[in-house]
């Protein structure tokens, strides 16, 4: 979740829906919990007319997003597992009870 542009955008329908309803929401609760997102997204959804219907599919794209990825950037391909098996991985042919070159160490007597 990007909480930062979820928080934002939750502040946009908190502020439309005072001037549309009268009834104020909490960004910040829209953001912590869930189910309460989920019920003011359902009514901002209701009002076509309104940028309500646009701002709930946004801050549903929000909740989605990968928070250290600006909005619309590409994605690399690229994760933690990935490199972990690139590194990892590639000692599959190898024997596994012969430690790797790159691994092993000369031990070193203590006087």
């Amino acid at each position: 979740m990007n909480t930062r542009r979820c928080l934002r955008i939750a502040r946009h329908i908190d502020k439309l829906l005072k001037r549309e309803l009268g009834s104020p929401v909490d960004p910040e609760r829209m953001v912590e919990d869930r189910l309460y997102a989920r019920d003011v997204l359902l009514v901002c959804d209701a009002m076509r007319d309104t940028d309500l219907a646009a701002l709930a599919q946004r801050f549903r794209r929000a909740a989605l997003a990968d928070p250290d990825r600006p909005a619309g950037a590409p994605s690399s391909g690229f994760s933690a597992s990935r490199f972990l098996s690139s590194l990892f991985g590639g000692l599959g042919g190898q024997d596994k009870s012969a430690p790797a070159a790159s691994v092993a160490r000369q031990q070193v007597p203590l006087k």
